[in-house]
Order: C-alpha cells, then structure tokens, then sequence
C-alpha cells in the first residue's frame, strides 16, 4: 500500500514532519517580536511615567495616564501571546499594530511628532505588515502539516464494540 510522506520538498515553505516550516518560525518571531516590544514599553511606561513622556518628547501628563497606557501596552502583549498560543492566528496584532501606525501617520500629517513617535510608527507599520504578509502561507503550512499522515501502510486493527462474547 502507499504511504504519504508530505509534501513535494521542491516547494518553497513546504512543511516537514519534523517540525515547523520557515514561515510559521517567521510568524512566531514577529509575535515574539511585538510581544517584546509590547512588554518593555509598558514597563517602561508604568513604572518610570516622567521619564518616559520625556524621552517620547510629549508634554508632562500626569503619572496616572502614563501608567494606565502602559497597562493597556502590556495587556495588548499579553493578548498578542494568547492568541498566539490558542489559536495560532495574529489578529489582534495586525489590527493594534496598523490601528497605531495610523494613528500616528495621522497625527505627524497634522503637526510635527517627537522623533521617538517617528521611530514608533516605522515599527508598528513593520509589525503589523510583517504579521500580515506571514498569516496566509503560515496558516496554510500548519493545516498542510496536519493533513501528512493521510494514507499509512498498514491499517489499524478494528477496535472491538465492548461487548464480550462468551466462549463456547
């Protein structure tokens, strides 16, 4: 009888059955990415407020705004993670992440953003293309990973229905 090994390994991104392919690893590493990025910025937003407002060249605001948008930056990594981890999908990100960079492209067209907010945009915009670009072929590999053992050499043994039949 036949036996399915995988895919043709003349594709490109073609998925192994030791593991996973080059751009379900690109896709982590962007999640890896925001999720890092994510995290530091909410640190460094809720637990040192006035130096980061002034590094981000933004007028003094009060600590309790600062802070509350770090918790948000952390609970945006965090979503990013377990959505990941669940579901293996980059919604989330993708939408933050261009949602962001929007809002900034926005804001710098109508007047002059801080550096920092230009180096912020460049990576959001980044993020949320990179994730985008990798959702399709990287979901498509991990279903064609799944579908590998389709036909076995030899068949199973038929399980029995539970009941016992006496011997006679």
């Amino acid at each position: 009888m036949r036996t399915l090994r995988g895919p043709n390994p003349s594709v490109a991104g073609a998925p192994s059955e030791a593991g996973p392919s080059t751009v379900e690893i690109a896709e982590l590493a962007v999640v890896v990415a925001a999720l890092a990025q994510g995290a530091t910025v909410g640190i460094w937003l809720a637990l040192f407020p006035g130096s980061a407002a002034r590094a981000g060249g933004l007028a003094a605001a009060p600590d309790l705004f600062v802070r509350w948008a770090g918790l948000l930056h952390l609970l945006l990594a965090t979503g990013y993670a377990l959505e990941w981890l669940r579901f293996r999908r980059v919604a989330l990100l993708v939408i933050a992440k261009a949602a962001t960079a929007v809002f900034l492209l926005t804001l710098g067209l109508a007047d002059t953003l801080p550096n920092l907010m230009y180096l912020a945009m460049a990576i959001e915009t980044g993020l949320a293309c990179a994730a985008a670009v990798l959702s399709g072929p990287a979901d498509r590999a991990r279903r064609s990973r799944g579908k590998l053992k389709l036909v076995v050499s030899r068949p199973s043994p038929p399980r029995g229905s539970g009941f016992q039949t006496p011997a006679h």
